[in-house]
């Protein structure tokens, strides 16, 4: 089977494990699957031994498939985490000159309105606020004030084609600040299906060792298997 298969066979049980029951790995996802993967091959030499002291042996049969869901589960995280990662590089190559240009329009507006009351009080409406999202807006705002007023900005030589630049990098960084927002890290909906995936394979993990080292409390070698993390 595909590790695409395992997820569908454990998709239902990992969607519905509560979220407060969720663990969060603490070791690399993918050191801890091939750990109990070699568990699962481990145990099942042990399966009587194990059987004796009362242990459902299908945790032991649900490590490989869950194994591989988790890692179907872990490959889908990566991938996004890393999609996220490089728009949060492209944000911060670009937003200097978005913030740059935003200021060189207030600085350029506030001049060019300065005889006009209404205008510039709009001006200084737009420049309040100092968040990313304030600057994506303003950088629209302003394209659209100035192509309403293009006259007073005229006067002052400035170069109109600015506006076209300002709304265009405000369509742009804005997409580039809800890329790279997403949702937090805590809440994104497949980072939360890879834990709930990790969660119910470190459950059965926990239970394979709890039962192998009392089951070979006085082997070393065997208990040995069942202390590995």
């Amino acid at each position: 089977m595909s590790y695409q298969d395992d997820f569908e066979l454990w998709k239902d049980q990992i969607e519905n494990l509560p979220e407060s029951q969720v663990k969060l790995p603490k070791q690399p996802v993918d050191e801890f699957v091939a750990s109990s993967e070699t568990l699962a091959v481990e145990a099942a030499e042990d399966r009587d031994a194990l059987a004796g002291a009362g242990m459902d042996l299908t945790i032991i049969d649900d490590v490989p498939p869950l194994s591989g869901a988790l890692r179907h589960c872990q490959a889908l995280w990566m991938s996004e985490y890393r999609a996220r990662q490089e728009v949060q590089k492209q944000w911060n190559e670009q937003s200097p000159l978005a913030y740059e240009l935003r200021d060189r329009l207030l600085h350029d507006f506030s001049f060019a309105y300065r005889n006009d009351d209404d205008i510039n009080k709009k001006v200084m409406r737009i420049r309040e606020g100092g968040s990313h999202s304030d600057m994506v807006q303003d950088l629209v705002e302003l394209a659209t004030l100035g192509e309403k007023y293009p006259e007073q900005l005229t006067a002052i030589n400035f170069n109109l084609t600015r506006l076209d630049q300002a709304r265009t990098l405000s369509e742009t960084m804005a997409d580039l600040l809800a890329a790279a927002n997403g949702s937090n890290d805590e809440t994104n909906a497949t980072k939360l299906q890879r834990d709930k995936a990790y969660t119910l394979l470190a459950n059965k993990v926990s239970t394979i060792r709890e039962y192998g080292r009392y089951v070979f409390w006085k082997d070393d070698d065997k208990r040995a298997r069942y202390y590995k993390d």
